[in-house]
């Protein structure tokens, strides 16, 4: 891809739309095999990037000692073993990612129980007015968020509490833009469209929490931004940290180099040598 390829618009709407309604939704798949590849290397990334946040909302949840806790898509346990110290139990973390459980029974297996589920099929099997506290930290678009708060709901003990906190669908919105441009050059080598549902802000939020059948007690929002120097610098960042789980699957494997080179020259077009990569994040705690 050397010059200026045209940029096909409709072809790419068209592309998209196809795979959309069309195509063999492989999210689930595709996500679970990026946080298994970087799960070594994850804490290093983004744990320790967005630690003072998840720990944030430990803190406003006022966890208490003795309480039940669950952790959802608990990634390496970080939020998990926080919850552990403070209600000096074993808490149960949930992730599908094998690779990012086995560092967190690595880090944490002795204060905390891992278990490998889907988490909205793990709420199901648990019984009602069970838990104390349920957390899900950086993962909730992933799922099917409405289902999970009512299972949560469902879960929970009367005046049980619940924090969440995730990115929006408009975090990174500067280096996803340049992925749209990329593909609008080479439609045809689209292979796999990702199914999220990541909240659009602290609203949605609170709207997931009322409908599913919580009284939301805070909700807050805010963003953490790093400069990459360079495109494939900053691609890698964005794997590395699982920002962009299942992106790197999106054209198939013998043309990814091609398009994702592409990609890297196009932010560095747009950008220069200053790339913002910017964490946008919506988060609220809420009680039954």
């Amino acid at each position: 891809m050397n010059g200026r390829p045209r940029k096909h618009v409709f072809r790419f709407a068209f592309r998209v739309m196809r795979l959309w309604f069309f195509g063999t939704d492989r999210t689930a798949e595709l996500v679970d095999r990026s946080y298994d590849g970087i799960s070594g290397g994850y804490d290093e990334t983004w744990t320790t990037h967005m630690r003072e946040r998840t720990a944030d909302l430990v803190d406003r949840l006022d966890v208490r000692p003795g309480w039940c806790a669950a952790d959802l898509t608990c990634g390496t346990g970080y939020a998990t073993g926080l919850l552990a110290e403070c209600t000096g139990q074993k808490v149960v973390g949930v992730d599908r990612s094998s690779g990012m459980l086995a560092e967190a029974r690595r880090r944490h297996g002795d204060a905390c129980e891992f278990v490998q589920s889907d988490v909205l099929e793990y709420l199901k099997g648990q019984p009602a007015n069970s838990i104390d506290l349920v957390t899900c930290c950086w993962g909730l678009g992933y799922s099917r968020p409405l289902a999970v708060l009512r299972q949560i709901r469902r879960v929970l003990r009367p005046g049980g509490r619940v924090g969440i906190i995730d990115n929006t669908a408009f975090s990174l919105r500067e280096v996803m833009t340049c992925s749209v441009l990329t593909f609008m050059e080479c439609a045809d080598k689209l292979e796999n469209v990702m199914h999220f549902r990541f909240l659009t802000g602290k609203r949605m939020l609170g709207l997931w929490m009322r409908l599913a059948g919580l009284k939301p007690l805070a909700l807050w929002s805010g963003e953490k931004s790093y400069i990459a120097d360079d495109g494939r610098r900053a691609i890698a960042r964005l794997q590395a940290t699982g920002a962009a789980a299942g992106f790197e699957f999106a054209a198939s494997g013998a043309d990814s180099a091609v398009v994702f080179d592409r990609f890297a020259e196009i932010i560095e077009e747009k950008y220069r040598d200053a790339i913002p990569i910017i964490h946008r994040f919506a988060a609220g705690t809420a009680r039954k």
